[in-house]
């Protein structure tokens, strides 16, 4: 089968190469092969190419965390009435490619009507905001949340199922030119960063939640913001991407998100709450499956409206790939197989 290999750490031209590699060996009783339609893209993709994902195997290496497709095959004879049926899974790498074996505990069935780029928006991106947006259980209606790169995958899912709590959503964007598309998927006030200091603009109003997807020296500004009884969500690291590899820039990341004190989190009963969709995947698998049956349910009474926009086609990853990384889309990123 065809496959895209990462196959050095750096740009994304020199970084990929397409491969002929063996179609997965189903070898539990509950795997499943999956012929790929598509399968998306992640800042966790950008973070493994730059070198800087410690979960990445070995180079050459099949990126790849979530796919659309078709079961093609089952190991027992008891999933037979799974062949066939459109899927979507998530995938511990190995996404980039024309199978992938998963787990029937891993797989959801998905309604046609959903598109496929739709899809693999629910996968992660909403996944990620749906769990996030659980875990801040004292928010109530008109509490103002700060949403950090608010045009992204994970940022339009959480804009949208704050609206349906009827919050007020701070989004914060770096280019004057997504702000028209963050008013239109339901944010109150836009702040292009490129162009003013989000601290000093919404000071004077506390928030109630943060989701922050970028780190460095923006959790220290986000705790200012932060109301008593306020909660962080850090979901995402993309600030270690404009580093090198390397101990020294992982050291100074921390350096710029510096020390948060317990005890003075403690005097306004605020929190910070990391979330790492892979890792509750590992734990839990059902947890997400709870979390993707509510969100097809959520796209199917038009409730949410998943963005998946950009399609590229399997030669034109290194473009994906440099498109996310600079931060030129909005909503999702996906590639046809």
């Amino acid at each position: 089968m065809k496959a895209i290999h990462l196959v050095s750490y750096g740009p994304p031209k020199q970084a990929f190469k397409e491969a002929k590699v063996d179609l997965p060996v189903l070898s539990a009783k509950d795997d499943v092969l999956i012929k790929v339609h598509a399968f998306g893209l992640n800042f966790a993709d950008i973070m493994a190419r730059k070198g800087l994902y410690r979960a990445t195997p070995p180079l050459p290496a099949i990126l790849g965390y979530e796919v659309i497709g078709e079961i093609i095959k089952v190991h027992d004879q008891s999933h037979d009435y799974l062949v066939g049926k459109r899927v979507l899974t998530l995938t511990r790498f190995g996404g980039y490619a024309e199978f992938v074996k998963s787990n029937i505990s891993s797989v959801k069935e998905v309604p046609s009507i959903i598109s496929d780029g739709q899809a693999l928006a629910l996968a992660t991106q909403y996944c990620t905001a749906f769990l996030a947006m659980e875990s801040c259980t004292s928010l109530k209606k008109s509490d103002t949340i700060l949403v950090h790169s608010a045009s992204g995958g994970v940022g339009s899912a959480i804009t949208q199922l704050a609206k349906l709590k009827e919050l007020k959503v701070i989004g914060l964007t770096r280019s004057q030119n997504k702000v028209d598309y963050l008013k239109s998927n339901g944010v109150d006030v836009a702040i292009v960063t490129a162009n003013e200091d989000y601290l000093s603009k919404i000071k004077a109003e506390k928030i109630q939640a943060s989701f922050n997807s970028v780190g460095g020296d923006t959790l220290k500004k986000d705790i200012q913001l932060l109301d008593v009884g306020g909660q962080i969500v850090f979901f995402g690291i993309s600030d270690r991407t404009n580093q090198k590899k390397g101990l020294l820039y992982t050291l100074l990341q921390l350096f710029k998100i510096g020390k948060i004190h317990p005890a003075k989190l403690l005097l306004n009963s605020q929190s910070i709450q990391g979330l790492n969709l892979l890792a509750l995947g590992d734990k839990n698998p059902q947890q997400l499956n709870n979390a993707l049956e509510e969100l097809i349910s959520l796209t199917l009474e038009n409730k949410i409206t998943p963005k998946a926009n950009h399609e590229f086609s399997f030669n034109e990853i290194a473009a994906a790939h440099q498109g996310v990384e600079e931060g030129k889309f909005t909503g999702k990123v996906f590639v046809k197989v």
